[in-house]
This record gives structure tokens, sequence and C-alpha cells, in this order.
């Protein structure tokens, strides 16, 4: 089962996604891929609190800051992966050295890749498109292409879910959600 969850800043998404997968996961290994890249004292208090929110459950913790699609290698078909976040990858895919425009394909082929391997994967994102300002080109390059895989990925889904104030809206995969004793 893919389960995709897509919401705002501290909307609740990634709590959400940690609840869906404990819950989904049966068999196999529970696995947390992480790709936030702390670039400041923000960066590194919001790991810490989620990592202070996985205390205590069977996350197996990997660090994937890029290149997705090598997650596989350690996923089998038993595993349960939670991908916090897709926001956070393109990030860093898209800005290393120099401006990688067009990542969305490497990244919409690993997500891809990930989910012919595991038995569940739950993917976390952010919605940052309902504001009226105008960005300069390489931000709005970064938005574009985010919209792009958060399209794809809801498309690939089974249930596509928006979190808002911890709350969630289902837009795909409410009955699914249900056979399943999710909601």
């Amino acid at each position: 089962m893919i389960i995709f969850i897509c919401g705002g800043s501290k909307s609740g998404k990634s709590a959400l996604g940690e609840s869906f997968s404990k819950n989904l996961h049966k068999e196999g290994e529970l696995i947390y891929l992480a790709t936030m890249k702390p670039t400041g004292e923000e960066d590194l208090k919001r790991i810490e609190n989620h990592k202070k929110d996985r205390e205590g459950t069977n996350f197996l913790v990997f660090e994937v800051l890029e290149d997705i699609e090598k997650a596989e290698e350690f996923i089998k078909e038993t595993d349960t992966v939670l991908l916090d976040s897709i926001t956070s990858l393109l990030a860093n895919e898209m800005f290393k050295e120099k401006i990688i425009f067009n990542s969305e394909e490497k990244i919409i082929k690993g997500v891809k890749e990930l989910s012919k391997k595991a038995k569940n994967l739950v993917i976390v994102s952010d919605y940052i498109f309902n504001d009226s300002i105008v960005y300069d080109s390489i931000t709005e390059s970064y938005r574009k292409s985010l919209g792009i895989i958060n399209c794809n990925i809801a498309k690939l889904s089974d249930v596509a879910i928006e979190a808002s104030y911890s709350l969630m809206s289902i837009y795909k995969g409410e009955e699914i959600l249900k056979n399943e004793g999710l909601i």
C-alpha cells in the first residue's frame, strides 16, 4: 500500500505518517527514511523533535539525503517504509554544489522503485502553494518541481491525504483505509 500525506508546515503530517506506518507494520522492518539536511538551528530543533517523537518506536532510521533510489538496497518486500519528506529530498537534490533543475524525474523514479520494493510506503510532503507571493525564478522552479512530484506521487498512491492542524482530509482511498482498519 502507498499512502501519500501532504500538508503545510506544522500541520501534523509527519505524526500522521508515523501513525499510519506503525499501524500498517505487521511484518518485516519498520523503516524511517529521514531526508532533512539541517541548514540552521531551526532545522536541528525540528530533527530533535522528530527523534523524540519516535522514541520508543521500532523505527530503524536511515538518513537518505539524496539518491532515494539507493534506499531500495536495504529494503525488503515485507518492510513498511516512511519517507519523510519529499520536500527536503528535493531541496537536497536540487541545491547541491550547483543548482540542478528538473530533479523531479529522478525523485519520482526513486519513489516508484521504493514502492515496488516495500510492502507499505508512506510518503510525506509539504504543501507550499497557497500564498500569493511572487518568488524569484529559482524558488518558483523548486515549487513547480515539488508540485510535479506531489501530483505524480498522488497518482501513484492508493491513498492521498491532506493534513491540516492535525486533521486529515482524504482525497483518495478512504475505503481502503476503512477496510484496513486505519480510520
